[in-house]
């Protein structure tokens, strides 16, 4: 978990095309303390998810439940690019743009909306995580770990997405879990959700 936060926070680092990969020391201290930007974030994005109905301590209850699965994902995300930071200074890795991204999972969210026949149905939902996602970013941005001017060396976005997914799936996020989980949320309040929770497949 602190992993894929930390990943998420020197996304948004410095502002030049090039820039010094980071050290797997600074990284290990942007992992330490990578979970006290969370709540912060948390706190400042939640009205997204409350204009829709929900209530907040109501569906952290379903990511809870859930939090076996999410720590196995982020473990293999960790696996799979753990090797992404420098043992020693003087490299550089292209300048990564937290924005594109988020254009990439975006573009993997739609593409598997679009497969459950669900395009017109997810469109609020589809709004709403775009902009919790940009208010998440702008939060992040702020946490010191993204202030190091430095990258990781990592593949494509898009590569990053599937393999975010392929780990997500080994970890146990199957079409009846995912269902679980919006049925979760719905009764958290976000009864929009209810005609569309049966018809999602996860693929």
């Amino acid at each position: 978990m602190r992993f894929i936060i930390t990943l998420t926070l020197l996304a948004a680092g410095a502002n030049a095309q090039m820039e010094r990969q980071c050290l797997c020391s600074e990284v290990q201290t942007c992992k330490n303390s990578a979970m006290n930007a969370v709540q912060p974030c948390v706190d400042r994005c939640q009205g997204h998810a409350i204009a829709m109905g929900a209530s907040i301590p109501a569906v952290r209850q379903c990511i809870m439940s859930h939090e076996g699965q999410i720590r196995a994902g982020a473990a293999c995300l960790e696996a799979a690019f753990g090797n992404s930071c420098a043992a020693r200074p003087g490299l550089t890795v292209p300048k990564r743009f937290p924005e594109s991204f988020q254009i990439a999972a975006m573009r993997e969210i739609t593409a598997m909306i679009k497969r459950s026949g669900l395009t017109t149905e997810a469109i609020p939902f589809i709004a709403a995580g775009r902009k919790m996602a940009e208010c998440a970013g702008t939060c992040a941005r702020q946490h010191s770990c993204s202030r190091l001017g430095c990258g990781l060396s990592l593949p494509s976005d898009n590569i990053i997405v599937a393999t975010a997914k392929r780990c997500a799936i080994q970890a146990g996020l199957s079409t009846p879990v995912a269902r679980q989980f919006c049925h979760c949320v719905a009764n958290a309040g976000v009864r929009t959700l209810v005609p569309i929770c049966d018809r999602i497949v996860i693929s």
